[in-house]
């Protein structure tokens, strides 16, 4: 307990517009484990405790108290520390600013401290900004006797919970600081240190169970009696691993620790094969292959994950075929069919991949059919119809696409409804939307799109709330993010979708920071920054768009040098950085003849992408990536007076957009931009010089090929 006879550590202030903020602060307080080298040591209030308990918030600890302003100042007057939970809704509210007034009274102003969930501070300095204040007035004022001073500006100790301002935990981090009374970046350094060991733990303890397993191996080899006593005892280690420890591991990027364990169980059931393997060994090993087929996968070696994938395909085919009426027979080899689907996807075997989610749709429906009421196999339907959805849509089938994934919702909403406790459930309800909004904006409804892909949001955002860790839905907030912006740009809001990709790119950074060996993550990062790039450079911020189109690069070439033969991985993601890096320069230069020098890479980039693209909805950024290489090759060709030539490259570029239906899309969508670029160049037999296209009058030039006047590459 605190000194000076206090009951509580803490004492929460918001308003209840912001309840969830003071629940999650609440929750992460009371379970914060002090580092035990700081337990006792003295602080402001007092010798630190092993935990901050307790701390009051209002509506736990009062109840239905008779007298709520009584209660509230014994229990401010009972409390070590103030915290605020400041935004515009708290600096609003009479009672949060009531509670900081008694606050100072009783304790002064030193342990007053502040999280900032939205709005910014001090933005009533300036009245058209006023809405946006977070702080209550008594808290960015200093208090003298029993007095605030409004004119005296006080700047309070705050932690900043805002989106793109850090991670909660380090805000929990700052605050925990103050109270402790040690630097922030100590205790930063004690809280990762920790956490490192009680992650080198639980990966000690999963290569035990892989040691474990290696000497069941050679037991069954020597004993059999003994051997089938055991097998008990590894198949559920094995269990285990393949649910429980790949869900620990996999977030916090222990892709090593998760090869390694299943690496022994494939030792352990190969050294079982003499034995001969019964049907529930035989599905486990299938699900072993699965997980070895995703780490190689995440690890961005696509051929030895389909192996593995087909491996596991062809073992549980096999008992399906013994069994064809048992639910987890079905079940298993579905698993099965989709990740050799979902190999074909990324390959841009498009046609293969809608065989293999047809196949794994029937046996989705399958299952229900056996059992109506089980909502593990509804949810086999859900993702079916996602994946089903995903491909009609990739080629250009929008109509079929949305009511694939209407479908999907309809089932989604209902599981979610009737589990609002389940993690995976509410995770795949934001799935849902996403789809949904993909089809949306690809048949040019941008508001019903940007709905969604809201509706979306919040689902990761209740989430991550719940578990800051949760890597997958930090994941998924980041893609929404960027899907988001593409939406703004296509209303053309550009800046607002500058910042939603600014916060994305902090996201991805952070994941990627924890696991760096996850090709995904890289890959996943890609269209962010390439989107990002376009949008600095759309909005003339030529150095920002150069820095990020260079980063955008680097990622790129990390992964192709992983495997090559990624077709996306060499197209869009590498090409397209490359001739982002191109238009920068060449709207950098401003005159003919630095761009003719910018251009000239143009060509051979355009080579190789028109070789890469695969001509159809499923591939738009390589498509994009091709067209706009192509497009500035024509550009080269023009400048240097080759005028057939450019005609050529510019007729190639708009083709190859026209068979991708570029021309259905929304009107400030880049395929759409592009084409239009492509209309002017073809009309005028030149590209246009001066000014943006779209935006302002277009001015034919006779004199084009003396002209030193540049053309615009802000698009």
């Amino acid at each position: 307990m605190p000194d000076m006879g206090q009951r509580y550590w803490a004492f929460i202030s918001y308003s209840h517009a912001d309840s969830r903020w003071a629940e999650w602060l609440h929750r992460q307080l009371e379970a914060y484990a002090v580092p035990r080298r700081l337990v006792g040591q003295p602080t402001s209030a007092g010798p630190a405790p092993a935990r901050f308990r307790p701390v009051f918030k209002d509506m736990e600890e009062l109840g239905a108290a008779p007298d709520l302003s009584e209660r509230l100042r014994s229990a401010l007057s009972q409390s070590a520390w103030l915290i605020v939970v400041c935004s515009p809704a708290a600096a609003k509210s009479r009672w949060v600013d009531e509670e900081i007034r008694q606050f100072k009274r009783l304790h002064g102003e030193a342990r007053v401290l502040a999280v900032i969930t939205g709005g910014e501070p001090f933005a009533s300095d300036d009245p058209d900004r006023a809405a946006l204040e977070c702080l209550p007035a008594a808290l960015r004022s200093h208090m003298a006797a029993e007095a605030i001073i409004e004119a005296a500006r006080l700047e309070p100790v705050a932690a900043d919970l805002r989106p793109g301002r850090g991670s909660r935990r380090l805000a929990l981090l700052k605050l925990l600081s103050g109270m402790l009374g040690i630097d922030l970046g100590q205790l930063v350094q004690r809280d990762a240190r920790r956490r490192n060991r009680q992650l080198l733990a639980l990966t000690g303890a999963s290569l035990a169970a892989a040691a474990v397993l290696g000497a069941l191996a050679v037991a069954a080899l020597v004993e059999r009696n003994e051997a089938v006593a055991q097998r008990g005892q590894a198949e559920g280690l094995i269990e285990f691993m393949i649910g429980d420890l790949k869900s620990k591991l996999e977030p916090a990027g222990r892709l090593d620790a998760l090869d390694a364990v299943g690496a022994r169980a494939l030792t352990y059931y190969a050294a079982q094969q003499s034995h001969g393997l019964d049907a529930a060994s035989l599905g486990r090993r299938a699900r072993v292959l699965q997980l070895l087929g995703e780490i190689r996968d995440r690890r961005g070696d696509l051929d030895a994950a389909l192996r593995l994938f087909k491996e596991a395909a062809a073992s549980t085919g096999e008992l399906l075929r013994r069994h064809p009426n048992d639910p987890q027979r079905i079940y298993d080899h579905a698993q099965s069919v989709f990740w050799v689907g979902y190999m074909a996807s990324r390959r841009g075997q498009d046609d293969e991949a809608l065989r293999a989610y047809q196949d794994y749709e029937r046996l989705a429906d399958q299952l229900v059919r056996i059992d109506p009421n089980n909502a593990d196999w509804r949810a086999e339907v859900d993702y079916a119809d996602w994946d089903v959805g995903s491909v009609l849509l990739d080629e250009g089938r929008a109509d079929e696409a949305a009511a694939s994934f209407q479908r999907a919702l309809s089932i989604g909403s209902d599981l979610a409804r009737r589990a609002p406790a389940d993690r995976d459930r509410q995770f795949n309800l934001g799935q849902n939307d996403a789809w949904l909004a993909d089809a949306e904006y690809y048949r040019g409804r941008l508001d019903p799109a940007l709905a969604d892909r809201m509706a979306e949001r919040a689902i990761y955002a209740r989430l991550i709330q719940q578990n800051p860790s949760d890597a997958a839905a930090t994941l998924a907030l980041a893609v929404n993010r960027c899907a988001v912006a593409r939406i703004l740009i296509a209303k053309g809001l550009v800046r607002e979708a500058i910042a939603a990709l600014k916060t994305s790119k902090n996201d991805m950074d952070r994941l990627i920071a924890a696991a760096p060996d996850d090709a995904h993550y890289k890959d996943l990062a890609g269209p962010n920054l390439i989107l990002l790039g376009q949008a600095y450079l759309q909005a003339g911020d030529l150095g920002d768009a150069e820095t990020i189109a260079r980063e955008a690069s680097d990622k790129a070439e990390f992964l192709v040098r992983k495997d090559p033969t990624v077709t996306d991985w060499q197209g869009p993601r590498l090409g397209g950085a490359r001739v982002l890096l191109i238009q920068i320069a060449a709207a950098r230069a401003g005159t003919r003849a630095g761009q003719v020098a910018a251009l000239a890479p143009a060509a051979r980039e355009a080579g190789r992408l028109a070789a890469l693209a695969r001509p159809g909805r499923d591939n738009l950024l390589g498509v994009d990536a091709a067209a706009a290489a192509a497009l500035l090759a024509g550009d080269h060709a023009s400048l240097t007076g080759d005028a057939a030539a450019a005609k050529a490259s510019w007729t190639a570029a708009k083709g190859l957009l026209d068979r991708a239906q570029a021309g259905g899309l929304p009107e400030n969508d880049r395929s759409r931009v592009l084409l239009r670029q492509l209309d002017y160049r073809l009309r005028l037999s030149h590209p246009p010089i001066g000014s943006t296209p779209g935006e302002r009058a277009l001015t034919p030039r006779p004199d084009y090929t003396s002209a030193s006047k540049g053309i615009d590459y802000r698009w």
